[in-house]
């Protein structure tokens, strides 16, 4: 009888010990909730960004056009719960067509930012739609030669960054719009010699300092910091691939740069503090609930496949899953941006069909998010509960064991003799 009991107190801390491990596992599961296909045009079809908005997400990028192949700017509107598509929105923004590369939410207008065709060039555009995917405003920023790539919003501005192109080269523009009637604020352009572009464009909620990423030469990265009105703070380049692709902040300040080749954090004083490094394409970064997810791509069996992968803030590798590998055929992920609504990861990119047919993707991701925050802030917490737990089990085994070498082996004895009557 003493003997079951005593064999009861080890079972009890392994299962406190696996119990705490399986928490922390499942904290950081990926799980996929719906991928959906989605293959409108003629050939070339890519979806960049997403946006939420109550029950909908928004995603913006571009299709051809099935009677003459033209690219067209195209917006989807799909439910959240399924993926299903509720409306879509094209557009020719000039006879030769356009792209959208961007979109973001402001109360219940949705802000688009790409580039129209001309014959000869292509011009920064920005279209206004409401929820329902109604045009309210287009405006073609005739004088803005090159690309409106990546943009944000405040209460009362959009911010676009993008490519400026002068002549044979090319540069960095980032422009200030005023919300209310889409007129130019203020502007600043790159006064590099060397061809630099812009991928991304965020701000720092801490800092309140504008940061846009992109690349020098097509050969290393580059980072330039603006304030709030446009006007430099710091400009820095870094060896690492081809290209930074994306932007992230965490809650205390700290940035995260994403790109061809690594992700790298950086301190409050722009100082890097760690670096992670793979040969691989990270293409988008999000930041929730004390977790960093990178959207990426990496060649796996002669595939290119699209890979979520999940890091502390320390940048320590937690999951990486292959959310595309039901499809069995090349995907990728460009840049662009992710959406949330605080449990679920909504992100779209492109896969290959073959014959030149590319389609869109778009993806529900399911992360756990509301297990991860609260485990991970208070790790302390609960290792300090494990080990509470297990030391005074070990104890009170400690003290049972002592108890019954103790005892005479007449009591022992009568005991037994006891048990055995009962």
């Amino acid at each position: 009888m003493v003997r079951s009991r005593v064999w009861k107190i080890p079972v009890v801390i392994v299962l406190i010990i696996v119990s705490t491990v399986c928490l922390f596992v499942n904290a950081d599961e990926v799980r996929v909730n719906w991928l959906v296909e989605s293959n409108p045009g003629f050939l070339f079809d890519v979806a960049f960004s997403t946006c939420e908005n109550g029950l909908y997400i928004y995603v913006a990028g571009f299709d051809s056009s099935t009677e003459n192949g033209v690219l067209r700017p195209r917006v989807e509107k799909r439910l959240k719960s399924d993926g299903s598509l509720v409306k879509n929105w094209t557009f020719m923004s000039s006879e030769y067509g356009g792209l959208i590369y961007d979109c973001v939410i402001s109360g219940d207008r949705i802000y688009a930012a790409g580039s129209a065709y001309s014959a000869n060039e292509s011009t920064w555009i920005v279209l206004v739609l409401d929820t329902d995917l109604n045009l309210l405003s287009f405006v073609n920023l005739t004088s803005i030669r090159g690309a409106a790539i990546s943009s944000f919003c405040d209460q009362a501005f959009l911010y676009v960054a993008g490519v400026n192109v002068n002549g044979s080269s090319a540069g960095t523009r980032v422009i200030k719009i005023r919300l209310s009637d889409l007129s130019l604020v203020d502007e600043y352009v790159s006064n590099l010699s060397d061809v630099n572009y812009a991928y991304d464009i965020s701000v720092n909620p801490l800092s309140s300092q504008i940061w846009v990423v992109g690349n020098v030469n097509s050969e290393k990265w580059r980072v330039e910091i603006l304030d709030m009105d446009l006007n430099p703070v710091e400009g820095f380049e870094t060896s690492i691939g081809a290209s930074a692709t994306s932007i992230g902040f965490d809650d205390e300040g700290y940035s995260y740069v994403a790109g061809d080749g690594a992700v790298i954090k950086l301190n409050k004083n722009r100082e890097e503090v760690k670096r992670y490094v793979e040969p691989v394409l990270f293409s988008k970064t999000l930041w929730l609930n004390n977790r960093l997810y990178v959207a990426g791509g990496e060649s796996m069996g002669g595939n290119s496949m699209q890979v979520l992968y999940v890091f502390d803030r320390e940048l320590n590798l937690l999951n990486k899953t292959v959310i595309s590998m039901s499809m069995g055929t090349d995907a990728m992920f460009l840049m662009g941006k992710m959406a949330s609504d605080g449990e679920n990861i909504y992100v779209a990119g492109f896969a290959y069909l073959g014959y030149y047919d590319y389609e869109w993707v778009v993806y529900s991701i399911k992360v756990d998010s509301s297990q991860a925050q609260w485990y991970v802030k208070h790790w302390h917490v609960m290792i300090s509960a494990v080990l509470v737990s297990v030391s005074a089990l070990l104890l009170l085994l400690m003290r049972r064991k002592r108890k019954l070498q103790r005892a005479s082996p007449e009591e022992r004895s009568s005991k037994t003799d006891g048990q055995r009557v009962l």
